[in-house]
């Protein structure tokens, strides 16, 4: 909410400054809610039942998005100053805090209400303990490596939509942000159906990589092509259903509850660190596309290039998450609900095993050094995006 004031008082001074200090505090407000809120999710509902409510909470968020990207022109030209879209969001945020108030005070309420002895379990049951992170699985860090290329790639592409639709197309702008706001608007009636497939049929390796399939085409027909953009946007659109509810369930499934809130913590940074970066690199491929304006349109040949690529990449990855999980966990992430109670018993004493290294007084010796390429990975990509960030900035 503050990010969003900050930003709403740059647009009367006209301060880049200003503004990029308010997108900093949005940033981390932003990436924190949503963690939280995955988080708690994930520690009421474990398995079934799980993916239907992330699904409506994603629902929710791409509803926001797509009344945001929808109404922003029309409320911009019905006050004739184009930051009246910005009161207006900060509005929403203002909002949203006065909903998380009563949030805590019902949690308090029903804290006083629960006994001691329970409360002491759950406080031991989710109690984190940092070596945890040394032990997470495999396939869990190759869904944070699909969650930088595919996650980029949607933040990133969804950051363009508009002003490509206006340049390769030739609309106005009132035009192109409504047709851009069609790349939010499958979420909204999809994922709630996704929830209850995911919950009851599982297929959720197989539904990413459909999503990663999917976010490809949708590259090639809006870049290379003079199809309308309404199917290309609404074939990106369903990628963009499919893949985060199956990522966020399935790292629900394979991590302990302890650790989740960290898990989906990195998911998300990585995201945002994937995010960053492609930012940045299709900035200086558009720079090195036709400067005239006669040739607008194709000023984002190079972008949409690397979009194809990076879809690719992603398809890749997510068909590494396919394999793995079908040779390595049982096919724990595409079982069914029946199938489900059965396979988690296989991979239980798996799955927990980490509680039990980090608990020893000789925790090190299960320490391989490989259990630090991820992290020393992550940490170098974050220490880029920031210097990329600051470069620009300079």
């Amino acid at each position: 909410m503050l990010g969003n004031l900050i930003i709403s008082i740059s647009t009367h001074s006209r301060s880049f400054s200003t503004m990029v200090a308010g997108r900093i505090l949005y940033g981390l407000g932003s990436g924190t809610i949503t963690v939280v809120q995955e988080t708690i999710l994930g520690s009421w509902f474990k398995g079934k039942g799980l993916a239907l409510t992330i699904a409506i909470q994603i629902t929710t968020s791409r509803i926001a998005s797509f009344l945001s990207m929808g109404t922003a022109i029309p409320i911009a030209d019905r006050f004739g100053f184009y930051g009246a879209a910005f009161w207006a969001n900060f509005l929403v945020c203002a909002l949203s805090f006065a909903i998380n108030i009563v949030y805590m005070m019902a949690m308090r309420r029903i804290r006083k209400d629960t006994p001691d002895n329970m409360l002491n379990r759950l406080r031991t049951k989710h109690r984190f303990n940092p070596r945890l992170i040394l032990f997470f699985f495999g396939i869990y860090w190759m869904f944070i490596v699909e969650s930088f290329t595919l996650g980029g790639g949607w933040n990133s592409f969804l950051h363009i939509n508009s002003e490509l639709i206006k340049l390769r197309f030739g609309v106005n702008d009132a035009v192109a942000a409504w047709s851009a706001s069609v790349s939010q608007i499958m979420p909204i009636f999809l994922v709630p159906f996704l929830g209850w497939f995911f919950d009851t049929y599982g297929l959720r390796t197989d539904m990413l990589m459909v999503s990663s399939v999917l976010f490809t085409v949708s590259m090639v027909l809006l870049g290379f092509t003079m199809v309308t953009p309404i199917i290309g946007l609404v074939i990106f659109s369903i990628s963009l259903a499919l893949g985060p509810l199956a990522e966020i369930t399935a790292i629900s499934l394979i991590l302990p509850s302890s650790s989740l809130g960290t898990g989906l913590g990195i998911y998300k940074s990585s995201m945002s660190i994937g995010s960053t970066i492609v930012d940045i690199v299709i900035g200086v491929l558009q720079d090195r596309g036709s400067r005239l304006i006669e040739d607008s349109k194709h000023s984002y040949n190079y972008v949409m290039a690397f979009f194809v690529l990076w879809g690719v990449l992603s398809t890749f990855v997510a068909s590494s998450i396919f394999f793995t999980d079908r040779f390595k966990w049982n096919s724990l992430l595409r079982c069914n609900a029946e199938e489900r109670v059965d396979t988690y018993h296989t991979v239980k004493e798996k799955i927990n095993r980490p509680m039990l290294y980090v608990m020893s007084p000789n925790w090190r010796e299960y320490v391989s050094k490989w259990n630090y390429v991820p992290l020393v990975v992550l940490s170098a990509l974050l220490v880029t995006s920031l210097a990329l960030f600051a470069s620009k900035l300079a």
